[in-house]
C-alpha cells in the first residue's frame, strides 16, 4: 500500500501546475516583447541611417567631383596654351585622386600612329620617350570601346604587349583613362596607385572619366589654336615677303632708269680720260692720279652694271669662296676710313679658313654696306667686332658694332627698301635691302639685333661641301 501511495504522488508531481498565471507574468510577457521589437526597430533605423549616411556622402561627393570638374573645364577652355593645360590637368587629377604619380601619352609628328609620353608629373621612375602605346592595339582599342577608366591590373592581364607592359609597370595598381575626343581616341592618362595604399572607388572612376573627356576637347580646341597661330603667322610672314618682293621690283625699275641715264657720260668720261692720257705721257705723277681717276669710274661702272642686273637678274655665278679673305679685302680697303673715324676693329677668326659657294664681289658689297653703317652709326668712335666660326653645314658670320643699336619700333623695317635712320642726305635706305638681296640669293640669312650696347648682324651661309 506504500508503493501505491508514492507511485500516485509521483504521478501527481510530473502533472503540470494548473494554477492560473496571473497579471504580473502577463506584463513581463508583454515587456520582453516589446523589448525584442524596439531592438529590431533600432537594428534596421540604424541601418538605414548608415546607408543613408553613405548615400549622403557618395552625393557630397558627385556634387564636389561635379563642381570641380565644372571650374576645370572652365579653367581649360580659358588656357590655350597646350604645355600649361598638360600641367594643370594632371596635377587636378593628382590632386583630386591623391595618386603617386601621371602621365600623358598623345600622338607625336614623327610617330602618328602611337601614343607616346608627352608630359609627366609626380615621384618615380616613368617610361622613356621611345616607348609608346600602339594605336592599333588591344589595349587601346578595348579603353576605346569601354570610353572609361580601366585598372592596369584588368589591362596587365590579359590585353597588354609586351611593350605596353614595360609602360605599365611604371604604373602598377593604377588607372588607365582614355582620352577620346567626339569617337576618336587622341591619347590616354595614366596614374599610379593612391598614397594612401587604397583602391581606385567608383567615384574615381566618375571623376577621371568625365575629366579625361573635358581634357580631350581642351586639348583639341588647344591645338587648333596654335595650328591657326602658326598658319597666321606663315600667312603674316608671306605678306611681308610679297611686300617686299613688290617693292624690290620697284627698286628695280627705278634703278635700271637710273643706269642708264648714268652709263651713258660715264662712257663718254672714259673716252675723254683715253685722250688725256695720250697728252700727258710726259708726268708720272699725273699719271698715277689718271689712273686713281680710271679705277674708280670702273668701280662706278661696277655698280651700274649691279643696277641693271637687278632689275635683270642674271644665273649668279657660285665658286668656293673664302669668306675670311673677302672680309680681310673690304677691311683693308675700308681700314684708312675706320681709324680717321676712331674705329678699333676685332677679327675674331685669326688662322682659319671659312669656304662657302657664292660670288666674292657680292659678298665683299655686304661687308661694304654693314662696315659703313657701323661707322657711321659711331661718329665718336667705338669697336666692330667681326667672328666667324663653322655651325654644322653653316658658316656664321657676326659684325657688331658698340653705337647706340636701333630702336625696337624700327627693327623690322631695317631691311626694307628705302628705310633708312640717317640724316636727310646722309642714307638712301637701300644698303641693307641690297645685303638681304644677296645674301638670299646665296641661300643664306641675314638677321638682326640689338646689344647692350650696339647691335650685331648675323649672317649665315652654307658651307661649301668637301670634295
Amino acid at each position: 500500500m506504500t508503493d501505491g501511495t508514492e507511485k500516485r504522488k509521483r504521478t501527481v508531481a510530473k502533472r503540470p501546475s494548473s494554477k492560473p498565471r496571473g497579471p504580473r507574468a502577463d506584463r513581463l510577457d508583454e515587456a520582453r516583447s516589446d523589448h525584442d521589437a524596439v531592438a529590431l526597430l533600432r537594428a534596421q533605423l540604424e541601418e538605414k541611417v548608415g546607408e543613408l549616411t553613405e548615400s549622403n556622402r557618395q552625393l557630397k561627393r558627385k556634387i564636389f567631383d561635379l563642381y570641380t570638374v565644372f571650374e576645370i573645364s572652365r579653367n581649360f577652355n580659358a588656357v590655350l596654351k597646350y604645355q600649361s593645360l598638360l600641367d594643370t590637368f594632371i596635377f587636378t587629377c593628382l590632386g583630386q585622386v591623391g595618386a603617386l604619380k601621371g602621365a600623358i601619352f598623345l600622338n607625336a609628328e614623327n610617330h602618328p600612329q602611337a601614343f607616346s609620353l608627352v608630359k609627366s608629373k609626380g615621384s618615380g621612375s616613368f617610361p622613356k620617350p621611345q616607348q609608346a602605346f600602339r594605336e592599333n592595339s588591344r589595349l587601346v582599342e578595348y579603353v576605346t570601346r569601354l570610353n572609361r577608366p580601366v585598372l592596369v591590373t584588368d589591362l596587365v592581364n590579359d590585353l597588354a604587349t609586351a611593350e605596353d607592359l614595360e609602360i605599365l609597370h611604371h604604373f602598377h595598381s593604377g588607372i588607365v583613362v582614355p582620352l577620346i575626343y567626339q569617337t576618336r581616341i587622341i591619347g590616354l592618362f595614366a596614374m599610379s596607385d593612391k598614397i594612401s595604399g587604397r583602391e581606385f572607388q567608383l567615384d574615381d572612376i566618375e571623376f577621371l572619366s568625365i575629366l579625361g573627356n573635358q581634357i580631350a576637347v581642351a586639348i583639341e580646341n588647344a591645338r587648333l589654336y596654335e595650328a591657326e597661330k602658326m598658319a597666321t603667322t606663315a600667312l603674316r610672314e608671306a605678306q611681308q615677303q610679297l611686300l617686299q618682293t613688290e617693292r624690290l621690283a620697284a627698286l628695280g625699275q627705278m634703278s635700271a632708269s637710273i643706269a642708264h641715264e648714268v652709263n651713258n657720260p660715264l662712257g663718254i668720261i672714259k673716252n675723254y680720260l683715253l685722250l688725256v692720257r695720250r697728252t700727258i705721257q710726259e708726268s708720272p705723277q699725273s699719271l698715277g692720279h689718271l689712273g686713281v681717276v680710271e679705277q674708280e669710274i670702273d668701280r662706278i661702272a661696277a655698280i651700274v652694271r649691279q643696277l641693271l642686273e637687278f632689275h635683270r637678274p642674271k644665273p649668279m655665278v657660285m665658286d668656293p669662296v673664302d669668306l675670311v679673305g673677302v672680309i680681310n679685302d673690304v677691311l683693308s680697303f675700308m681700314g684708312r676710313l675706320l681709324e680717321s673715324a676712331g674705329v678699333e676693329v676685332i677679327r675674331d677668326y685669326q688662322g682659319e679658313s671659312f669656304v662657302v659657294m657664292g660670288s666674292a664681289d657680292s659678298l665683299k658689297q655686304v661687308f661694304l654696306n654693314l662696315l659703313i653703317n657701323a661707322r657711321d652709326a659711331m661718329p665718336d668712335g667705338g669697336k666692330v667686332t667681326i667672328r666667324v666660326r663653322r655651325v654644322q653645314e653653316h658658316v656664321l658670320t657676326e659684325v657688331a658694332d658698340t653705337g647706340p643699336g636701333v630702336s625696337p619700333d624700327v627693327a623690322s623695317h631695317i631691311f626694307e627698301p628705302f628705310f633708312t635712320t640717317k640724316e636727310v642726305g646722309k642714307g638712301t635706305g637701300l644698303g641693307l635691302s641690297v645685303c638681304y638681296g644677296i645674301i638670299k640669293s646665296h641661300n643664306g640669312s641675314i638677321t638682326f639685333r640689338n646689344l647692350n650696347p650696339g647691335c650685331c648682324f648675323e649672317i649665315s651661309l652654307p658651307a661649301a661641301q668637301k670634295d
